[in-house]
C-alpha cells in the first residue's frame, strides 16, 4: 500500500512506488508428491492471484527465458488454472491461439522509415533459444553486461528502468537479435585499418512502447561515441510523425569489440526521452550521415 525500498538480487537498493505498480500476486507451492487433479478456487479480491506449483513456476522461465514475458503472462491469466498443476497446458493453449492470430495494424510512421513488419507470437510454443541457442545467449550476455555495469546507488533505479526496458524486447525477436549482434561482431571486428564499420538494428513493437536501439561499431572514440549519440537523436526524433515525442523514450546499447584480451567488447547505454528538440541544422548534419549515404534509412547496414 505504501512505497517502499527493496533491496533486488544482485544487492541494490531500489524504490518500489507501490501504489503506482499494476500488481498480480503468484503463490508457488512446493511439494514433492503435489495431487493431481486438485481445483483451484478463485479468490476475489483487487489484487488477482496465481497459485503455481514449483514446477510450473520454472517451466515459465524455462520456456520464456525473460522476467518481463513472465509477468506479462501474468498478468494475462488473471486467474489460476482450473486445476493446480495445470499451467502448462494452459500455457500450449495460449500459445496456439497467439500463433492464429492475425497480424495488428503495422504503424505508418515506421514504414515510411523504410521498417519491415515482423509478426511472431507473444508466446512461443518452441522453448525459448531453441531455434539459436547461441543468439539467446549472446543477448543474456547483452543484458548481463548493462545490469553489471559500474554505476552508483543513485544510478540504480533509472538503470534498473533500462533493464527492464531492454527485456521488454519480445522473445520471439530474441534470435533475430543475437544473430545480427554475433554477425555484427564478427564484421566490425575485420573492418580495413582507417576505416569505421557500423551494423545498426532497430526494434519498435508499438507506437507507444520504448525504441530499442542496437549498434555495433569497429572502434569506440570520443567521434564514434558522438555519432551513436546523433543516430538515436535522430531515430527518437524520426517517431515525432504522428505520435508524442514528450512521452516516448528510445533506448540504445553500443557494442564495440576490444583487443586487449580483457574482455571481448564493451558496452554503451544511451537514453532519449522527450522531446530534444533538434535545431534545423543539427537535424540536417544527422540526416546527412546517417541517411544520406543509404538511399534512406533500412538500406545498407540500417534496419
Amino acid at each position: 500500500m505504501q512505497s517502499v525500498q527493496m533491496t533486488n538480487g544482485r544487492g541494490r537498493s531500489v524504490h518500489i512506488d507501490s501504489p503506482a505498480v499494476d500488481w498480480v500476486g503468484v503463490t508457488i507451492i512446493e511439494h514433492p508428491a503435489p495431487p493431481s487433479g486438485v481445483p483451484v478456487t478463485e479468490q476475489p479480491g483487487v489484487t488477482p492471484v496465481i497459485a503455481l506449483l514449483r514446477r510450473d513456476w520454472e517451466f515459465l522461465f524455462d520456456q520464456l527465458r525473460s522476467a518481463h514475458a513472465v509477468v506479462t503472462y501474468l498478468h494475462r491469466l488473471g486467474g489460476s488454472a482450473a486445476v493446480l498443476g495445470g499451467e502448462p497446458e494452459r500455457y500450449y493453449e495460449l500459445a496456439a491461439a497467439d500463433a492464429a492470430a492475425a497480424q495488428g495494424p503495422v504503424d505508418p510512421a515506421w514504414e515510411r522509415r523504410g521498417g519491415q513488419p515482423y509478426s511472431v507470437p507473444l508466446l512461443p510454443a518452441a522453448l525459448a533459444g531453441s531455434d539459436d541457442d547461441e543468439a539467446h545467449t549472446m543477448v543474456r550476455i547483452m543484458l548481463e553486461d548493462v545490469a553489471t555495469s559500474l554505476t552508483g546507488p543513485d544510478e540504480w533505479e533509472p538503470w534498473q528502468a533500462f533493464l527492464a526496458s531492454l527485456d521488454s524486447l519480445p522473445v520471439g525477436h530474441r534470435t533475430n537479435l543475437g544473430r545480427f549482434l554475433l554477425g555484427a561482431l564478427s564484421a566490425v571486428t575485420i573492418a580495413e585499418a582507417g576505416t569505421t564499420a557500423w551494423r545498426m538494428r532497430t526494434f519498435i513493437v508499438g507506437p507507444d512502447q520504448d525504441q530499442l536501439g542496437f549498434a555495433v561499431c569497429s572502434g569506440l572514440t570520443d567521434l564514434t561515441r558522438a555519432a551513436f549519440s546523433a543516430w538515436l537523436q535522430l531515430r527518437h526524433h524520426e517517431r515525432e510523425v504522428g505520435a508524442d515525442l514528450s512521452s516516448l523514450t528510445s533506448l540504445g546499447v553500443l557494442l564495440t569489440p576490444r583487443m586487449d584480451g580483457y574482455r571481448e567488447w564493451d558496452t554503451t547505454v544511451l537514453v532519449i526521452s522527450g522531446d530534444q528538440e533538434l535545431s534545423d541544422a543539427d537535424l540536417r548534419v544527422y540526416q546527412e550521415f546517417w541517411n544520406g549515404n543509404q538511399g534512406g534509412v533500412g538500406s545498407g547496414s540500417e534496419a
